[in-house]
């Protein structure tokens, strides 16, 4: 059976992938696919993100030692905030803005990296023991991205 750790790091390997897609149709300017491509990768983060907070955060902050851990936290923020710049490029394709949805893209990039990494490097070791009663459960929510 996949590892949780796998299964969602494979997840934002396939998130950059769409995200990426996005950036290139911009930069054509092909304004129809890089609309494409940023609806599935943000349907697919929205649901990487709604599993995360249902499942994984409060079993991290379940588990003993945990509870007064800022990780979780600091990844809701993280979720908050990429939401709000999610909407600033949506609203940037719709205008066709190229230099805008690409400025923002680049904040969104560097937010992703660290999110992400801070995520496959505290969050995911930590969360396979946690939930392996539920781990079927997990990723088979996680498999249900509308990609």
């Amino acid at each position: 059976m996949e590892t949780l750790q796998a299964a969602f790091i494979e997840d934002h390997h396939r998130a950059d992938a769409l995200f990426e897609a996005a950036r290139q149709a911009i930069g054509a300017g092909d304004w129809a696919l890089a609309q494409e491509h940023f609806s599935a990768f943000r349907r697919g983060i929205e649901n990487h993100m709604r599993v995360e907070e249902t499942f994984l955060f409060p079993a991290f902050e379940g588990a003993p030692g945990n509870a007064d851990d800022p990780l979780t936290h600091i990844l809701r923020k993280g979720h908050k905030d990429l939401r709000a710049f999610f909407e600033e490029v949506l609203e940037a394709i719709l205008s066709q803005d190229a230099e805008e949805a690409l400025e923002v893209m680049g904040t969104v990039q560097v937010i992703l990296e660290q999110h992400d990494a801070k995520e496959e490097n505290e969050l995911y070791p930590a969360i396979d023991g946690l939930l392996q009663p539920q781990s079927a459960t997990v990723l088979s929510e996680l498999a249900a991205r509308a990609a």
